[in-house]
């Protein structure tokens, strides 16, 4: 299984550049051009790793990584830029970043830095959590598996399914859902809740997760 990378750079050039060599190199790429974009990217796709450029319309690197740092996202990030200044790669590193490379840089360098954070990252890659003798959960990559299958649900499902996993047996409530599921500049649907929990239910079945009407849910697998 491939890794995947989200690249955030606004020069559309050295984007299809990136993808390329990356690609070339057995690295699943998602390519987006400015902040925002990259920040729906990440609440409905999980990535293993960020490759982001600071200087981007909409939102810049740092608010970007900030956001997610704040919703609880850990994915390994590297910062490339142009900008070099001790006081930017010092808030790089304070706002979450794990390394940095300084443009213009050598596509090899890119490669290896990518290689290394990713090997640290397996640190942490096995770090599962079982719902039944079919389903997992791998913990540091946001995913779910079946029997060594992975299944595609979005972050959002994701998140959501661990909370109920974490709470089996109990009410997870509303509250508890939104303050897992949203940062504190998003916008919470209620809406939303519902569809998430629609879309695990076609997984696990519907009397799995149980409706606590006016409360929340209860998962009892």
């Amino acid at each position: 299984m491939s890794y995947k990378i989200l690249i955030l750079e606004d020069n559309t050039l050295l984007l299809q550049t990136l993808e390329d060599f990356l690609s070339g190199n057995g690295y699943e790429c998602t390519l987006v051009k400015s902040g925002k974009e990259a920040l729906k990217q990440c609440y409905e796709h999980k990535f293993d790793l960020y490759l982001l450029d600071v200087k981007v319309p909409d939102m810049n690197g740092f608010d970007f990584l900030k956001e997610l740092r704040a919703a609880g996202d850990r994915t390994p990030a590297i910062f490339v830029t142009s900008l070099n200044d001790q006081e930017s790669l010092a808030k790089g590193f304070i706002l979450g970043g794990d390394d940095y490379i300084k443009k213009p840089f050598d596509l090899e360098e890119v490669l290896l830095r990518i290689k290394a954070l990713l090997a640290r990252a397996k640190g942490i890659v096995d770090d599962w959590l079982s719902i039944d003798e079919a389903y997992k959960l791998n913990l540091a990559r946001k995913r779910l598996f079946c029997n060594k299958e992975e299944l595609d649900i979005n972050l959002k499902d994701f998140e959501l399914l661990y909370l109920l996993v974490k709470e089996r047996g109990n009410v997870v409530t509303k509250e508890m859902i939104h303050e897992r599921l949203w940062s504190s500049s998003e916008e919470i649907n209620e809406g939303s809740i519902r569809v998430y929990i629609n879309n695990l239910k076609k997984i696990f079945g519907k009397e799995v997760i149980v409706n606590i009407r006016g409360i929340g849910y209860r998962f009892e697998k």
